[in-house]
Parts: C-alpha cells; sequence; structure tokens
C-alpha cells in the first residue's frame, strides 16, 4: 500500500481514542512522558487567496476537533506570514465586513480567522511588514468594535522601540500570553497548558531588510550579506532562552521565521535549552509516512525532524505546507525535567493533517461558524469586486506609504493625473492637480518575495484572479477603492501663484512619511530641505515663509525660480484637489473662501463624467470614479507601463538631495 493511501483520515480517527486514552495513562517514570503537549500550528498564509479561503473553514474545524482531544493539554501557535497584501486582505475592507469585523478594514479578516481558531502567539513574518511597520500596528491593535489581535507577535531579535509605530505597543518580555490581547508585541512569553508553563520566543529573519518593508525596526544580528550568521544570530536568541530558563521554564518552544528551513535545522543545533521550533517562509511541507498529502504535493522531508541541540538534549523541527493546506499536529511527550522523549513520539497523531477545499465538514469535523462568515463574505466581495475590471497595467503601482508620502510615485502620478483628465471632462480650463499623499492607501499590485527568497523582493502587477475571472495585470474596482479608500469628492477652483507655492511649501515643510506629502499632476517642482520650512499659525496664516521651493512651473510655465515667484504672483491657475485638502485638511492654507469652486460632486452628470455611469460604481465627482473612468479610457486596452523611478529619477517631484534640479531649463 503507498503511502499516500495508507492512512486517510478515516484510519487514524479510528486508531486516535486508543492512542489518547495509552498516552494519559503513562506516568512520570522511566521513558513514560511526565507531560504531554499537542501543538498545532499553521503559517504562511500568503500564496493563494483562493486556496486559503477553501480550506480555513476545514482547518478550523480539525483544530476544534484536536482540541477536544486535549481539552487542557493543546497549544496554538503561528510561525508568521499570516496574511499578505492582496485581494484578500483587502476585501476585508468592504462594508459588508462590518458586523463581522468590528469595523471593516483592510487585512482584518485574515486576523480574525486566527482569532476565531484560538491562535495563542505569532511569530512576525516578512508579509506582515510588507506596507510598513505602521500598517501592521494599526491592524493589530484594538481599534473601536474591532478587537485586534487576541495573540501578541513575537520577535525577541528585532528592536520595536526604535520605529515609532511599534514602539507604543512593546510590553515587557516573560508576560502570560492570555492578557496580550490587541496588538502587543513582545520578544517571549509564557502561556500555562495543563498547569505547565511553556516558553514561547520568537525570531525574524534579518534578511527582512531586503524582503519588505521594515521602517525603523531594527534586526540582530545586523545582515551583511544575504543570509544571516547563524552563529551571532542563535547567540541573540539564546538571550532570550537564557531569560526563560533562569525564570524557571523548562519547556521551550521557538517560533522562527527564517525563511529557509536550512536555516531553522542550523538553529536546532546551535541552541540550548530549545525543545521545538516551528519553521516558517518556506511553506515546506514534513510528513511522516501515515501522512496523505494533497494532489500535487509531495514531502520535503520527515516530520517532525530531529536534531541534538547544543546542550545535547533532543530538539525537533516541525513545518507544513502554507495557505492552510495542513494543519501540522505535534504530539509532544516530556519528561519531568522538561526533556523531549523523541522514543514516544506518536506518528499515527503527529504529522501533517491535510484539509479539504471543497468539504468544511471533512474528516467529520464541525467548522467554527465565525471563520465560515467571514469567509463567506470575503468570497463575495472577491467574486464581485475583484471581477469587475477597469484597465490594465504591466508594472507595479506603487502606493504604499513609506513611499507615497516621501516620494514621486507612478501611482501618485497616476492618481494625480486621473483626477486632473476627469476635471477636464467638465472644465477644461483645468490645469493642475494637487493630492496628498496620505490619502493613498495601498499599492495596486504584487509585492513578491516567494518561499524561502532572501534576496529582495520583486514588484509584480496584480496575480490573476482565477475565481473572478481576474487576469493577471488587470485592475480591480476592488483594488481602485482599496487603495483610494477616502473616496474624497474632487473641488475644481482658481489659486495664484502665491498660494501654489505657498501649498507646496506645506508639503514639504515637514518631512518623514507625512500624510501631507504631495504627488502632483500638470506641474512639477523642485525641493530642499535644508532650506526654512514653512510655518503656519493656528489660523493657517503663514509666520514663516517657507523657502524649500526651489523650482516649480505649470506645464510649460515658470512659476518659481531659486525659491523665488517668476512674474506675476496673483495670476491664478486652475486647480483640482480633495475636498479634504481644500478643507485644510492635512494642515494645508488654502484659502478660507475658494475663488470659482465647483464641487464636481455635485455638478457633474453621467454625460460630463465621461460616459453613462456603468462604466463606474463609485460616486459621480469622486476621485474613485476618476480613477476608474481614467483606467477604463487610457488602459483599458494597452496596459500602463511607466515603472515607478527610484527618488533620485524622479521628475515632477525632485529631491534636491538626491539629484540635481533639472525642472525648469
Amino acid at each position: 500500500m503507498s503511502l499516500k493511501l495508507k492512512f486517510v483520515w478515516a484510519a487514524r480517527a479510528a486508531l486516535l481514542s486508543s492512542a489518547v486514552v495509552a498516552l494519559a495513562a503513562c506516568g512520570g517514570s522511566g521513558s513514560d512522558p511526565a507531560f504531554t503537549m499537542q501543538l498545532l500550528h499553521v503559517s504562511d498564509a500568503d500564496g493563494s487567496d483562493q486556496t486559503t479561503l477553501n480550506s480555513v473553514a476545514n482547518l478550523s474545524g480539525m483544530v476544534t476537533k484536536f482540541k477536544a482531544d486535549y481539552p487542557n493539554n493543546t497549544l496554538v501557535l503561528s510561525s508568521g506570514d499570516n496574511y499578505i497584501p492582496g485581494p484578500r486582505f483587502n476585501a476585508a475592507n468592504d462594508t459588508s465586513l462590518n458586523a463581522l469585523l468590528g469595523a471593516a478594514e483592510v487585512g482584518r479578516g485574515d486576523i480574525a480567522f486566527l482569532n476565531a481558531i484560538g491562535v495563542q502567539a505569532s511569530a512576525i513574518g516578512n508579509h506582515e511588514l510588507d506596507l510598513g511597520p505602521k500598517q501592521f500596528a494599526d491592524l493589530i491593535k484594538t481599534s473601536g468594535a474591532w478587537k485586534g489581535a487576541q495573540f501578541p507577535y513575537l520577535a525577541y531579535n528585532v528592536d520595536f522601540t526604535k520605529d515609532s509605530n511599534t514602539s507604543g505597543s512593546k510590553v515587557a518580555n516573560g508576560l502570560d500570553a492570555s492578557g496580550l490581547t490587541g496588538g502587543k508585541l513582545a520578544g517571549w512569553t509564557k502561556i500555562v497548558v495543563a498547569g505547565e508553563t511553556i516558553g514561547v520566543i520568537g525570531a525574524s529573519s534579518p534578511v527582512f531588510k531586503n524582503i519588505t518593508t521594515t521602517g525603523s525596526l531594527e534586526f540582530t544580528p545586523t545582515l551583511t550579506g544575504t543570509e544571516p550568521n547563524i552563529d551571532t544570530l542563535a547567540a541573540e536568541i539564546q538571550k532570550g532562552v537564557d531569560e526563560m530558563t533562569a525564570a524557571g521554564i523548562n519547556k521551550v518552544v521557538l517560533l522562527a521565521h527564517m525563511q529557509t528551513i536550512s536555516l531553522e535545522k542550523a538553529l536546532a543545533t546551535k541552541l540550548k535549552n530549545v525543545d521545538i521550533i516551528v519553521a516558517g517562509g518556506s511553506n515546506t511541507l514534513l510528513t511522516d509516512e501515515n501522512d496523505s498529502v494533497r494532489v500535487g504535493d509531495t514531502s520535503a522531508g520527515v516530520y517532525p525532524f530531529q536534531a541534538t541541540s547544543a546542550s545535547g538534549a533532543p530538539v525537533v523541527v516541525v513545518n507544513v505546507d502554507a495557505d492552510y493546506k495542513y494543519l501540522g499536529r505535534f504530539i509532544a511527550p516530556f519528561d519531568a525535567n522538561g526533556v523531549l522523549l523523541p522514543g514516544r513520539f506518536n506518528t499515527t497523531l503527529s504529522g501533517a493533517w491535510k484539509t479539504s477545499e471543497t468539504d468544511d465538514t471533512a474528516g467529520g469535523v464541525t467548522p467554527n461558524s465565525t471563520v465560515q462568515a467571514i469567509r463567506d463574505a470575503l468570497k463575495n466581495v472577491l467574486l464581485t469586486k475583484d471581477g469587475t475590471v477597469f484597465g490594465k497595467t504591466s508594472v507595479f503601482m506603487e502606493g504604499r506609504r513609506s513611499f507615497v508620502r516621501n516620494q514621486e510615485t507612478n501611482f501618485g502620478n497616476m492618481t494625480a493625473d486621473a483626477n486632473l483628465w476627469y476635471a477636464k471632462l467638465y472644465d477644461t480650463t483645468a490645469l493642475i492637480s494637487l493630492k496628498n499623499g496620505g490619502g493613498i492607501r495601498s499599492e495596486i499590485g504584487e509585492v513578491v518575495a516567494a518561499p524561502g527568497s532572501t534576496s529582495v523582493a520583486s514588484l509584480e502587477p496584480p496575480k490573476a484572479n482565477t475565481s473572478a475571472n481576474r487576469k493577471a495585470g488587470e485592475v480591480s474596482q476592488l483594488a481602485i477603492e482599496t487603495a483610494l479608500k477616502f473616496n474624497n469628492k474632487l473641488w475644481v477652483f482658481d489659486v495664484t501663484a502665491i498660494e501654489l507655492k505657498s501649498l507646496l511649501e506645506h508639503g514639504v515643510a515637514t518631512l518623514g512619511s507625512q500624510g501631507r506629502f504631495p504627488q502632483v499632476g500638470g506641474m512639477a517642482f523642485s525641493y530642499d530641505s535644508t532650506k526654512t520650512a514653512q510655518v503656519l499659525d493656528s489660523s493657517f496664516l503663514v509666520t514663516t515663509a517657507g523657502e524649500r521651493i526651489r523650482s516649480l512651473k505649470v506645464g510649460s510655465e515658470e512659476v518659481v525660480r531659486n525659491g523665488a515667484i517668476v512674474g506675476v504672483g496673483t495670476r491664478t491657475f486652475r486647480l483640482v484637489t480633495l475636498s479634504f485638502l481644500a478643507g485644510r485638511g492635512d494642515g494645508y492654507p488654502f484659502p478660507a473662501t475658494l475663488t470659482n469652486k465647483t464641487d464636481l460632486a455635485a455638478t457633474m452628470t453621467s454625460a460630463t463624467a465621461g460616459g453613462a455611469a456603468s462604466t463606474s460604481t463609485a460616486t459621480l465627482g469622486s476621485e474613485q470614479d476618476a480613477f476608474m473612468k481614467y483606467m477604463k479610457s487610457q488602459y483599458g486596452t494597452t496596459a500602463y507601463n511607466t515603472p515607478d523611478t527610484a527618488e533620485a529619477a524622479d521628475l515632477r517631484i525632485q529631491n534636491l538631495s538626491k539629484r540635481t534640479d533639472t525642472v525648469l531649463p
């Protein structure tokens, strides 16, 4: 009989009762376990949205079933990459999920899955940081009716205090995980299982600096090549393990998101007093001889991988494949000193338990109703909104926070241009467009760090979504609504040359991921951050004139040269901007009374907005409507193909600390 067919769900279930009884009857003498713990583990829900959503309900039922087998002796953990920016992540932003999530917001569906399943702690994976530390911290925090992550995220070798977005969520090491809800971050935590204290420590690979957006977070050891130094990495993690040992903890689980399982296997031999390492980031399917794998999957080694630690004690590494295709289950027998007993490992119960994509109840389980409800709601959003396409792109459209709030990006240009194009449909005299980087909430495309990758992540156009019948490169309603979430109304009015310079001075007066940072269309400017910054009073009046804008042109017309207005300062330009900014949002010093103002939301009709209303699902006169119609008109057939550029090559917004000024001849 083949390994694949040797044991299936029914056969394993038949053996379960007697195996549990036998383990429970074991005493503490000789080779018998003094304590037996059931570890259930997942990771890397970062591949296929379809596979993840089709598998998660059955997995939730499996967790419930296995917990019932060991009601007091179960530990549920994740080794990270619990989500990835993309359609599934974005679908949680739809208002249809308000009741399920407290309030709809990107990514909350994935965290809600883990809460419902009962995850007690997680490592931080690289994909948690794809949109930067602030997005990560905001997602897992409590906010109103949103409970946030009901478990701590752990990474002992990451200094969370170095980034202002995460510093407030950092708590002391060694606290009980049950109290660390609402987005807490730590190096290690304690979890009591059947009266025994288990130490759980996290570690994230220093290669994150190459493959994701780490902001000001500091990783130890510092990465000097493409791979971390295993000895210095082990030495750093050992400090945390030693803290546990000093606290009297003799059973330790390491959640290690190292990207390559070879590193986790190497750590097993370098560390002392670690019993179990749950690997993450490599999507490695480990199985034993009793495990049934999915069609097309191949085992990459034995579950668990066994090694000898630096102190001569047994240590194991466990891992299963991604996207909730498998639930990892390790029945861990310990002696009275907290040492694993390899001779008592049970391959019948331990291993990779295959889930079903077609039957939530496969294996006789009862799926978690909350997981099912969120899954169904997300799938409905994806089917409708990710299948409604407005155009094509062959490049990644850069809308990540750390970029659009600090420099010109191709997506910033696109949405500013879309607003100007849209305004011209109603008012042909519109010349320039200004919006804030903070109004762009997401990229359109994929940040791809392949499983096991340690090199710089690639930025790619949107992947296909076959379940929504959307092809690769197609830009969907869901992507647009997520990226332009606030959907501000568009206003058109006159600004003078003096006012325009003042507005841009405000945009660059305070730098460093500020929401006010401008994205523009129809104009180009340069700025020098070493010059005097503009200062406003509480009435939005200029108290210190800014000197940072060095050059500015509207079309080909010079407006500022060498920091001074060229020509008549009171001449006017027709500007389209967001109602939020025009109302002095982000502190922009727009005049209290706007000259010749047109509210496009109040005046546009289907005819003036570029054709039938059926070309868009958004409110007329809004920035979503503008972008949808712009994409359909300009890139409905031929894909947008202007890649984002490094700051030194930006042309519309020229940072003179990065390049020379070429705005004016």
